[in-house]
């Protein structure tokens, strides 16, 4: 259940959405931070990446019946996190194709993209990592491992890193005032 999930995010939130962004752009999106860097823009994202192999390493050890859970939930409660996984690869999902062309994998200092205030960025300003959020609810619920749970914690605090850090400032530099109030009158994550 845990590798259908992961390996379900990574087709429509990652590959999916890079194949569609390549058709409509002739770029992938795709923008890594130069080996010239600060540390806190390189770190981050590298981390953030390492936190879904492991997790899809730890999914593939369950299914493969070489790891087991710490605890295992009846049927119905996995189930369950397993849709709200799903309600996060779907939220996720709809939320990188609300940004169009101004979608990206992290963040080229020099490019200026579109803000995008409308559809689920009306209510939340971050609407994918919101999405992430609850897949990575749903994917710990259905396969409760610790390694899971570390990999789940520490691809949140990169995610604070980045919004915080690079993404955030990058767009009070970019879009200056427009910004600053868009910030006001939504939330960071929650769509809620």
């Amino acid at each position: 259940m845990a590798l259908l999930l992961i390996l379900l995010f990574l087709v429509f939130a990652v590959f999916l959405r890079i194949a569609v962004q390549w058709y409509r752009t002739n770029d992938l999106g795709l923008r890594a931070a130069s080996l010239n860097a600060p540390l806190m823009e390189i770190f981050p994202g590298t981390i953030f990446v390492l936190s879904f192999c492991v997790a899809l390493v730890i999914s593939a050890l369950a299914f493969l019946e070489m790891l087991s859970p710490i605890v295992v939930l009846p049927n119905l409660i996995r189930w369950l996190f397993f849709a709200v996984g799903l309600i996060g690869i779907t939220t996720a999902v709809i939320s990188q194709n609300q940004m169009g062309d101004s979608w990206r994998i992290g963040v080229d200092q020099q490019e200026t993209t579109d803000l995008k205030t409308n559809g689920l960025y009306a209510r939340s300003r971050n609407p994918i990592y919101f999405g992430i959020l609850l897949f990575w609810m749903g994917l710990c619920g259905t396969f409760v491992q610790p390694i899971l749970l570390a990999s789940a914690a520490v691809c949140w605090i990169c995610i604070e890193l980045i919004v915080r850090k690079i993404e955030e400032p990058y767009l009070v530099r970019i879009h200056g005032d427009a910004f600053t109030q868009y910030a006001k009158r939504t939330k960071r994550y929650s769509l809620i």
